[in-house]
């Protein structure tokens, strides 16, 4: 049994079509480009499958963290769930898309536990949320073409 264990979960509505969104989600080549919080990605998977990997760098209080996440679901154009294990606290992220009458819905949902470290060591909650939000934004606004260049 996990003690330490917390979820989070945050959703978006965007003025775009699911394709476009998840264009966006599955080019991580990309994410850089137009997502604050990501300040690098190191191995992008050539099919979004489970079991494919994918490693990134994500900035976290400034400073730039390395992640190595595994696939493990993927239903095009409807959700992409990855899991990683970092500082001995498992990590599951699943990003889910609903259409909506003008564009989509995304909900990013986020699951950590740990049979040892207290979570708010390594991923302190308002940290992770305003990480959360910010990439929920800056993909909100790549998909509705209104990012600054």
């Amino acid at each position: 049994m996990f003690l330490n264990r917390f979820s989070m979960s945050s959703t978006i509505l965007v003025d775009a079509p699911m394709e476009r969104v998840w264009e966006l989600l599955t080019d991580a080549a990309r994410w850089p480009e137009w997502c604050d919080v990501c300040v690098h990605v190191e191995v992008v998977p050539t099919v979004w499958t489970p079991g494919n990997d994918l490693a990134f760098k994500l900035r976290m209080a400034r400073v730039a963290v390395p992640f190595r996440v595994t696939l493990t679901d993927v239903s095009p154009e409807q959700h992409v769930e990855w899991e990683s294990t970092k500082f001995t606290i498992a990590a599951t992220r699943r990003i889910s898309l609903l259409p909506t009458v003008t564009g989509t819905e995304i909900t990013d949902a986020k699951l950590f536990h740990s049979p040892l470290l207290p979570i708010r060591l390594g991923y302190p909650r308002f940290l992770i949320r305003r990480m959360t939000d910010s990439w929920l934004t800056d993909l909100k606004r790549e998909a509705e073409g209104t990012a600054s260049a």
